[in-house]
């Protein structure tokens, strides 16, 4: 019988940590089926699942150092199953086969036993290397579905009229003339901005001077995204402009134009005869982005008969009658974000990048609004250097903020008594919260952070450290089982003297701490997504960690999917004990 109510107990348990479905009615069905597993006298026990599977809350006494069973809270726990052989049991009494001598046939006779599901101080450990944009990047274009439409509408627009932060462009039609009001922040339609036409519709997202359109991108139902069918040669929201050629874009020249600049200087402007030097060429380029304004100056009456470039730091008065980069050419749109710079924008644009490399070479030369959002995510991830990207929803970070949301919901859903903390690693790991019953804390700043958001290598060795430090502190508790939930989308490649880049030492730091963390007793569960993750190492580490690997692959709305699915079952995922 007390074997009966053991297992009858532990399985019922299991079953209140169950986040889908009614877990009570649940966990009376599994009472029922485990206590009938074991024989009593050669019959299967039975069991009431109305009257012998009570449910109620395991409490520490901090005195006795063992569990209370309490029957009227509000949190559900713990379970006790009864198993009886009684005159008003489904069984009856036990029938005696001795006592027979004495007069005595049958007798009744029971069990019961509690189990509870254990609480868990739980170390939530998460990649924000900048590979967790990747998947939004267009060095990804030939391999899912970029979202790259989706990170600008989100983005915020602080300036200008509804965002049109550069004083120039026309204010949105049906909106104020004057054009420096705040603006109307992330969301689509919330933040539209200028468009250079009054007639026409305000665009989605910021814009730059003439980077002011997003140009192509395919309909996909709800989503635009862009895929190997994307041809950056014909996208009308880039603008081509290659160092050493000539500029041969009407549109170019009409926006020129539109900007008060005559024919000698527009005929300047879109000629490559000083772009020997690197920044006669970065000075056309702005200008004819809007970004800069040349005041060319030229000739005894500063019409500028005779437009030429030179390199910076010549004085256009000394004979050369060329443009000064220092004197002539002045920045009207202000680089939007505290780290990068146009400039740097531009050795970007003239190099073969990954977006480049990887993606489409025609992307190199191509200046606007997509190539500038790809310089900001792959150059420029920090939160130091570009804030607004924890706004957006770049990939696969998006998936895993979404999938530990879902989480802090499930351990709240299901009333545990568990403690969560978070830790952060990139090229350096941190400490980033301290184990508490507040879940929503744990959700509410990872959603605030972004890929890269301090740094941008791997050190997952770090990582594992910090939530062996967490776990291992003041704030755990010595009736809890530690947990360790390791994430990643890439491959570790720092090493334990702090050394990036390193993809032989970077695992093997990793699983030497995941031992010093099984050796301690904590679980290791890990979690990696994407295609470039390191499986194997992940695989090694749930082993050392006695844990489980899982992982999310496929498209973007795949492994969202999966991961959400995987981070529900991580949430319920709690051992039981018996406590009587």
């Amino acid at each position: 019988m007390q074997v009966a109510a053991d297992a009858a107990a532990l399985a019922a348990a299991g079953e209140l940590a169950n986040f889908e479905g009614d877990r009570i009615t649940a966990a009376r069905q599994m009472a029922v089926e485990y206590a009938y597993k074991n024989k009593i006298t050669n019959e299967g026990a039975l069991i009431d699942p109305d009257v012998d599977v009570i449910f109620g809350q395991a409490i520490l006494n901090s005195e006795t150092g063992k569990y209370d069973f309490i029957t009227d809270s509000v949190v559900t726990d713990a379970v006790r199953v009864r198993v009886r052989r009684t005159s008003d049991s489904p069984g009856g009494p036990v029938n005696l086969f001795f006592a027979n001598i004495f007069g005595q046939s049958e007798k009744d006779m029971w069990a019961q036993a509690t189990a509870v599901l254990i609480p868990r101080d739980i170390a939530l450990v998460a990649d924000l290397s900048g590979s967790h944009n990747d998947d939004s990047e267009l060095r990804h274009i030939n391999d899912t579905d970029v979202n790259l439409y989706d990170i600008w509408v989100a983005l915020p627009m602080p300036k200008g009229n509804n965002g049109v932060g550069n004083g120039i462009d026309p204010p949105p039609p049906g909106n104020p003339a004057v054009n420096d009001g705040e603006g109307t922040e992330p969301g689509d339609p919330g933040n539209k901005g200028g468009n250079d036409d009054p007639g026409a519709n305000p665009t989605k997202g910021p814009v730059w001077g003439n980077m002011s359109q997003f140009g192509s991108y395919i309909k996909v139902g709800p989503d635009r995204i862009l895929d190997s069918t994307y041809d950056p040669t014909t996208d009308p929201g880039l603008i081509y402009l290659p160092r050493y050629q000539n500029w041969a874009n009407t549109e170019v020249e009409d926006f020129l134009r539109g900007r008060d600049y005559n024919e000698d200087e527009i005929a300047a402007i879109m000629s490559p005869a000083h772009d020997s030097t690197t920044t006669a060429w970065k000075a056309r380029a702005f200008v004819a982005l809007g970004l800069m304004r040349w005041r060319s100056g030229k000739g005894p009456d500063g019409n500028g008969t005779q437009a030429k470039w030179q390199t910076e730091g010549l004085d256009p008065g000394n004979g050369n009658d060329c443009v000064g980069w220092n004197t002539e050419v002045e920045t009207i749109v202000l680089y939007p974000y505290p780290g990068g710079s146009w400039s740097e924008y531009a050795n970007y644009m003239g190099s073969w990048s990954k977006m480049a490399r990887e993606g489409n070479s025609a992307f190199r030369y191509r200046f606007g609004v997509k190539t500038f959002l790809n310089y900001l995510m792959e150059q420029r991830p920090t939160y130091d250097d570009t804030p607004d990207l924890y706004l957006t929803p770049a990939q696969p970070m998006q998936a895993v903020k979404d999938s530990v949301t879902e989480m802090m919901g499930v351990i709240t859903d299901l009333q545990t008594d568990d403690q969560v903390s978070l830790e952060i690693y990139g090229e350096t790991a941190r400490h980033e919260l301290d184990l508490s019953y507040v879940y929503s804390t744990i959700s509410d700043r990872i959603n605030e952070m972004q890929a890269g958001h301090y740094d941008i290598w791997t050190n997952m060795g770090g990582g594992i450290e910090r939530a062996i430090e967490e776990l291992t502190s003041d704030r755990s508790r010595g009736s809890a089982t530690k947990v360790m939930i390791l994430v990643t989308d890439g491959k570790a490649n720092v090493n334990e003297y702090g050394i990036a880049g390193d993809y032989t030492n970077g695992p093997l730091y990793a699983l030497a701490k995941a031992q010093e963390a099984a050796a301690l007793g904590i679980r290791i569960y890990t979690v990696s997504v994407g295609c470039d993750a390191d499986i194997s190492t992940m695989e090694q580490i749930a082993q050392i960690g006695n844990g489980t690997h899982f992982h999310a692959e496929g498209s973007v709305d795949e492994y969202s999917a999966q991961l959400e699915a995987i981070f529900q079952t991580l949430g319920g995922k709690r051992p039981v004990m018996l406590i009587d």
